[in-house]
């Protein structure tokens, strides 16, 4: 297991304040009659906390290490705000991705979390999520009283974070202290026994407002609509910023959630070749036990260093450490259903740990050579997790009536697994990017180097990748951008044996993409089409000649077309859309010839959604709104043998706010009450489960601010 080490947060900050030291001594010493820099929260290396109240092509967005705004950036990026969160009344993961473009829910793991696809390809669980843009380990739903914003980060994105599935990338950044004293209450009510509380509170601790923080929480109770199940969700964080000089400042945030509740198992499927057969039972039906309970704890510190030397230079140090533990109990597999009784099994999996470390250190400057400026960006990181895998055991639960499923078998004495390390990885990263802007045109070029070792594979894991970037963008004129980029990426195939007992080489993404971004309307709606072709090579396979090994003949292609709107049509009309069209195919698989051509599994062709607020002029502080999301159909598997179908559903909402700082919402989920399913697990028979969407649901919301 890896373990945390203060000294390296001591050492790291150390070197960056003696470079600061050094700076300044060949500088001299400063002139009082000389103007003060501007403020470093102006000039952010990662972030903008003024760019928050900006418009939406001129926020600065964390994915971007160079600094750049959503319209600069020569990819793209999908920036979700917490405003919209609100509106939305969003409690999943899931709620808040429905905005992005290509991205779908690929499954559900029983109540915990959700997996989601990010242009077909699976976002994976262990590199391919980000915190504050350092990596965190995706196992449990991350909270959200705490996110100022999401970012998806579209395709390979190697260059910025090391190995990845290139699908891309999800960006949680935290909520970050003010200046300015703002105090937030907040509680809740909803369908099917929610209650909730939240609260959050930031503003300075000195007068001069250069120490700063930010301190907020919430609890959950309810909300499940499976007989049973009670969910629990807590957490607290908190957070210091100082602003030590006009060019330095210090910041440093904790946080911790805990949930609980009891596993779903999801709806029998009566026909199992036809999913929609659930449809006759009751969408809360449990199949389950009581005692199969999934809970977890989810950790998360970090502190940052910055400092600008000069206008031209400045520089980062981050650290940060993410905690996960988690005790799993399921049911797995269940179905079929045999004369009217569903057959079910239990698997356990109790006393998980993962501990993921990111240290980051990095230079951004301002340089010029003739008529070319050019923004240059170089540093180093390092990434360290380490896996403990609980002690597992599987067991029979019995059939149980497809109609009325009456739960009720003793648990288990214990578990006859064994636990086990399950990895313990090292991946240091070195890297450069140089963006040569002359006139309207920009060329960014890129180049990182990857060490990677995974110490507790059979055989061990060790290797070394090169990852080359390149995009060339024109500003057609003020607020105009195409752009056409080139990336790549890798992602371990730690503990893959191929046949003659060899370590298998690292699957590889590769991406090309065009787009246009557009500004309208004075700036405040901001347009983004975009079309790439990208593709995921020398995947593992199960080897059909020899048991125990793999082939890497997988190669699957996804070619595609996404849109995206985000602002203000009037100042009081916003407005968020986004619309996806993809052909993910696979081109090879385990066995020549098979499932060539087909669909990739657990990728849909198009996705959708939408979501407006207005604001009636008639009766200031009254808002209504609503939207819509649509997920294509999916196949389950490669060999496209079992289809889950589409969906679309329908949300409203609408809120007043009072003049003395109170806040009433009211929102109607799923307001057709529309039948649908996100995942379904399925064996050569057909499908044995399917996990039922939200049906209608109310939940309403009180909050007062001051």
């Amino acid at each position: 297991m890896n373990h945390y080490r203060p000294l390296r947060t001591a050492i790291a900050q150390a070197v960056l304040l003696v470079a600061t030291g050094a700076a300044q001594a060949q500088t001299g010493p400063a002139d009082d009659t000389t103007t003060a820099a501007p403020s470093l929260r102006q000039v952010d290396v990662v972030d903008s906390t003024a760019g928050a109240a900006a418009t939406p092509a001129r926020r600065a967005q964390s994915s971007s290490r160079l600094g750049m705004s959503v319209l600069e950036t020569p990819r793209s990026v999908s920036v979700i705000d917490n405003a919209l969160l609100e509106q939305q009344m969003a409690t999943t993961e899931r709620d808040v991705l429905r905005n992005a473009s290509g991205v779908s829910t690929r499954s559900e793991y029983y109540g915990s979390y959700s997996q989601f696809s990010i242009r077909g390809l699976w976002a994976n669980n262990t590199f391919n999520f980000l915190r504050d843009g350092a990596k965190f380990v995706h196992l449990i739903d991350p909270p959200l009283f705490n996110i100022e914003r999401v970012e998806v980060i579209k395709g390979p994105a190697a260059l910025e974070f090391g190995q990845v599935a290139p699908g891309g990338l999800v960006n949680y950044v935290s909520k970050r202290p003010q200046a300015d004293a703002l105090r937030t209450v907040k509680i809740g009510a909803g369908s099917d026994g929610l209650r909730s509380a939240e609260f959050d509170l930031t503003g300075p601790l000195n007068a001069d407002r250069t120490l700063r923080y930010r301190l907020n929480g919430a609890a959950s109770r309810g909300g499940s609509f499976v007989d049973g199940n009670t969910p629990r969700k807590q957490g607290v964080a908190g957070s210091l910023e100082w602003q030590i000089t006009p060019d330095t400042v210090w910041r440093a945030q904790a946080e911790t959630q805990s949930i609980d509740g009891t596993s779903t198992s999801g709806l029998a499927v009566p026909d199992p070749k036809n999913p929609r057969s659930a449809d006759v039972l009751p969408v809360g039906a449990f199949y389950g036990e009581p005692w199969l309970k999934t809970d977890g704890t989810l950790r998360f510190y970090s502190t940052e260093l910055q400092h600008r030397f000069s206008d031209q230079l400045e520089g980062r140090v981050h650290l940060s450490r993410n905690e996960t533990f988690r005790n799993v109990n399921i049911v797995s597999p269940m179905g079929p259903v045999t004369n009217g009784r569903v057959a079910r099994t239990y698997w356990m999996a109790p006393g998980q740990k993962y501990t993921s470390d990111t240290a980051l250190a990095e230079l951004r400057a301002q340089l010029q050579t003739g008529a070319v400026k050019h923004t240059v960006l170089a540093g180093v990181d390092w990434r360290a997790i380490a896996g403990f895998y609980g002690a597992r055991t599987t067991g029979n639960l019995g059939a149980i009536d497809l109609y009325n499923p009456v739960a009720g078998l003793v648990p288990p004495v214990a578990s006859t697994g064994v636990g086990r390390l399950s990895s313990d990885t090292r991946n240091t990263g070195v890297f450069v990017q140089d963006r040569l802007a002359l006139g309207n045109f920009a060329l960014l070029l890129g180049l990182r180097h990857d060490k990677f070792k995974d110490a507790y594979t059979t055989p061990v894991t060790d290797l070394s990748q090169t990852q080359p970037s390149a995009a060339l963008s024109w500003e057609v004129r003020p607020g105009s951008m195409v752009y056409a980029s080139y990336a790549r990426s890798f992602q371990a195939n730690s503990g893959t044996l191929i046949w003659g007992d060899r370590a298998a080489p690292p699957s590889e993404g590769k991406q090309l993409e065009v787009g246009w971004k557009q500004e309208w309307l004075n700036q405040r709606l901001l347009t983004t089409v975009s079309a790439f072709d990208l593709e995921l090579s020398n995947a593992p396979a199960t080897d059909p000649q020899h048991t125990g090994y793999s082939v890497l003949t997988a190669r699957q292609r996804i070619k595609g077309v996404e849109l995206e709107v985000q602002g203000r049509i009037t100042p009081g009309w916003t407005v968020t859309a986004q619309a996806s069209f993809m052909d993910p195919k696979v081109l090879a698989d385990t066995t020549a010839g098979a499932n060539v051509g087909n669909r990739v599994g657990l990728a849909t062709r198009r996705t959708a959604s939408l979501w407006t607020q207005y604001r009636l002029p008639q009766l200031p502080g009254l808002w209504v709104g609503g939207g819509l999301v649509h997920q294509g159909d999916k196949f389950t598997a490669n060999d496209n043998r079992w289809r889950l179908p589409g969906y679309t559903v329908v949300d409203l909402a609408a809120g007043y706010q009072f003049a003395d700082g109170v806040r009433v919402q009211v929102n109607l989920k799923n307001a057709a009450n529309r039948r649908y399913y996100l995942d379904g697990t399925t064996t050569a028979a057909g499908f044995g489960a399917v996990t039922p969407g939200q049906p209608r649901s109310v939940q309403v919301s009180l909050d007062y601010s001051f």
